[in-house]
């Protein structure tokens, strides 16, 4: 009747708990209860599915959190009126603030160890039974950059992994559409050897750099869709010699769609908003040229700013400037300087850790 309990297949950790959620809310609830064994730790029970019924579970912990979110969540699980409701992520389409933001507004997890350790930042989660998929908000854009190992590792090394996974998504979501503005407006920025090597590998091909790295785009998402049910060798012969062979299209096209394809899986949870975005980076860059990259980034600079779920801003902690609050964000610092839970929840309970001459003066 019931899966398992097993490491989840999306959050595979070397160090730390190995524990995911399954499709069974009282499993879930018991595995969260397992982590905080404290009278604080309340559930809400409601219903939601006027033919499914089924079970949701607000999980917060009393004193923490803030009450105005508990509320805000209930409120908003309460107006869902939908028959059927398979998996959290119809409860997360209707809770969330902006109905078509490609950026995510709530966070999800499959793992108690993470859902209790951002409840006990203040947050608020969600259980959806027939769902091993938990939901948290608020919900902040850095969270996607953070794994839980970075909490199992030093500081310095939790670092270099944020500063990495950063990295790679510009490389990402930039690249392409920095090879296809450089050949068609600005043949400058490539260094010169670099640029007479990528001119002797285009040279005969039948299509424009845009429509070039357009098709291989286009492949690698279409491969990337029918790769569960296909063989992965397949897929590597179109998007290898098989395509260059044919002339279709260049090697350099190839390498670069397959390097920002790799740098877009580091973060996953981003993977969904990074495909839109490198595709509208790749329109505007094919078409405009660098001024286009430009205003897109400024644009969406812009909306990231008057974004805004459960009254929290998706740039927190940088914009509004939160300096307590960088200790956690793409800088990990060491566990004695966090001894204040996050300001940007306005918990009513700001003190995570004591010292020793702390408890010795209660």
């Amino acid at each position: 009747p019931t899966r398992a309990v097993m490491e989840p297949p999306t959050d595979i950790a070397v160090k730390g708990p190995r524990e995911g959620f399954i499709e069974d809310i009282k499993t879930n609830m018991a595995l969260l209860r397992k982590r905080l064994k404290t009278p604080d730790l309340k559930f809400e029970l409601q219903k939601a599915g006027k033919r499914s019924q089924t079970n949701i579970a607000i999980c917060y912990l009393d004193g923490i959190c803030d009450e105005k979110v508990k509320k805000e969540v209930a409120a908003r699980i309460g107006e869902i009126d939908i028959d059927c409701i398979p998996d959290s992520s119809y409860v997360a389409a209707f809770i969330a603030p902006r109905k078509h933001s490609i950026f995510h507004e709530v966070g999800t997890t499959e793992k108690p160890d993470i859902l209790a350790a951002k409840m006990a930042e203040g947050r608020v989660g969600i259980l959806v039974d027939g769902s091993p998929i938990a939901l948290t908000v608020p919900f902040i854009l850095t969270e996607d950059f953070q794994s839980s190992e970075d909490y199992f590792v030093s500081p310095f090394m939790a670092t270099i992994f944020r500063a990495i996974r950063f990295l790679a998504i510009l490389i990402a979501l930039l690249l392409p559409a920095f090879y296809v503005t450089s050949q068609l407006f600005k043949m400058q920025l490539i260094p010169l050897g670099l640029m007479l090597n990528i001119a002797s590998s285009v040279q005969g091909l039948p299509l424009s750099p845009s429509l070039e790295m357009f098709l291989v785009l286009l492949t690698l998402e279409v491969l990337k869709e029918a790769s569960i049910r296909m063989p992965k060798i397949v897929g590597a012969l179109v998007l290898g010699e098989a395509a260059v062979s044919a002339g279709f299209v260049s090697t350099p096209a190839i390498i670069i769609v397959a390097f920002s394809g790799i740098c877009l899986y580091t973060v996953p949870n981003f993977t969904e908003t990074g495909s839109i975005l490198r595709w509208l980076f790749l329109i505007v860059a094919g078409s405009i040229g660098p001024f286009g990259i430009v205003l897109l980034v400024a644009f969406i600079i812009y909306y990231l700013l008057s974004a805004d779920a459960f009254g929290m801003p998706l740039l927190a902690p940088f914009s509004p400037f939160v300096a307590h609050d960088l200790r956690d964000s793409l800088v990990k610092y060491n566990m004695q300087s966090l001894k204040q839970r996050p300001r940007l929840f306005r918990s009513p309970n700001k003190t995570r850790l004591k010292s020793a001459d702390e408890k010795g003066e209660d």
